[in-house]
């Protein structure tokens, strides 16, 4: 039985060289166009008018609000019942709360309502006036949040 020796022939490597470059070139011709094409579709779906030299500072001018703004502050009452404050007046009763919501609502939507809840109060409770509020149809709806000192502790 004969055994077949590949000394003599030169042209298998070749063979294997060739088909490597030809599909290291189609890859090539595939990312090439793709990324052409990616780019022309992010080009015109981001348009932007660019100003020349410039420079705007991050802060925003403050909006006039001529009807004010209503804050909720939700704590805990003597009782453990959670008191909630509308501008300064303590409502105990939710309803009363609620009806109160409604009727600015219904005046003027587009005042912004600060939700402001003490750490000791519920998550229900927080979640219930937030829904409220959303139900009566307020466009702006905002959480206070506070500030850590550098020590690490929570100011109250």
């Amino acid at each position: 039985m004969r055994t077949p020796t590949y000394r003599n022939r030169t042209d298998i490597s070749e063979n294997m060289m060739t088909s490597m470059i030809d599909v290291v070139f189609l890859l090539l011709i595939f990312f090439v166009c793709a990324a052409a094409r990616a780019g022309g579709v992010l080009e015109s779906l981001l348009p932007t008018n660019l100003t020349a030299g410039v420079v705007e500072s991050s802060a925003q001018p403050e909006t006039p609000k001529p009807l004010g703004d209503l804050t909720i502050k939700l704590r805990l009452g003597a009782a453990g019942a959670t008191e909630m404050e509308l501008n300064g007046r303590v409502h105990s009763d939710f309803d009363a709360l609620r009806r109160t919501l409604l009727a600015l609502a219904e005046i003027a939507p587009e005042i912004p309502v600060m939700l402001d809840t003490a750490p000791e109060v519920a998550v229900g409770e927080l979640i219930r006036v937030y829904d409220t509020c959303q139900a009566a149809k307020f466009h702006d709806i905002r959480f206070a949040t506070r500030q850590k000192p550098a020590s690490g502790k929570t100011r109250r």
